[in-house]
């Protein structure tokens, strides 16, 4: 599991002001910023259950690594996620709007962290603030338009790419993933896809020379009830 990103609306408004494909691996990296800042970020999803699907550059195989994460919010925006498939599967991280806590795949608590009252998402692509960043840009024409529809966890989805040159390659990632980074030639690519009625963001990609090496997608969402509080206390 990621370590904790206390504002996400800071990590969303700064990838996306960027527009760099690299941004969305990025994105799953710690960000830390003051509980002041942090408070201004609202919740996003809530009493909602979410599963999704990531996939991104292993950590020492010139390959893609896919991940599924169910992720469940209660009407404040406190989460459960858990790895449900992939490595790594059982490992967990909880907020129960004081403390932010994560656990390893044995079950081991190896994080426990004091969190801000505004912690709202265990990934960017989930916050408020991703959502309306990206939502503000197709408004503005800054993605151009729709070049395609899909059909994302049961709902229609709006496809937008958008290309970029490249920018600097780190010279770790073009020894290590050789198949997808090339020492001199590179092209950049983003893809969007944005639910038709500009609800939510249902999924990004990742392209260089139009191979894939990194994805967010949603498998399901689900509206809930009911919460159980038992899904916020520490795992036994």
């Amino acid at each position: 599991m990621t370590k904790r990103t206390s504002t996400w609306i800071a990590v969303a408004i700064v990838a996306m002001a960027i527009l760099l494909a690299y941004n969305f691996y990025l994105l799953n990296k710690t960000q830390t910023a003051s509980d002041e800042k942090a408070a201004t970020v609202k919740p996003f999803y809530t009493m909602t259950r979410i599963q999704y699907v990531e996939k991104k550059l292993a950590t020492k195989k010139d390959e893609l690594e896919a991940r599924t994460y169910e992720v469940v919010f209660n009407d404040k925006g406190h989460f459960r996620t858990e790895v449900i498939d992939g490595p790594s599967k059982g490992s967990l991280a909880i907020w129960d709007g004081s403390m932010f806590r994560e656990y390893d795949a044995t079950g081991k608590l190896i994080n426990e962290t004091k969190a801000a009252k505004s912690v709202s998402a265990p990934r960017p692509f989930l916050s408020r603030g991703f959502n309306e960043q990206i939502l503000a840009f197709i408004n503005k024409g800054d993605f151009g338009q729709v070049e395609g529809e899909a059909d994302i966890a049961g709902m229609a989805a709006d496809v937008y790419v958008k290309k970029e040159p490249a920018s600097t390659v780190p010279e770790d990632w073009i020894k290590q993933y050789p198949s997808i980074f090339d020492k001199e030639n590179n092209q950049e690519q983003a893809t969007y896809f944005v639910a038709s009625d500009r609800s939510k963001v249902l999924g990004a990609e990742s392209r260089n020379n139009g191979k894939l090496f990194y994805s967010v997608k949603m498998k399901s969402i689900e509206s809930l009830d009911s919460f159980d509080p038992s899904w916020l206390k520490e795992k036994e």
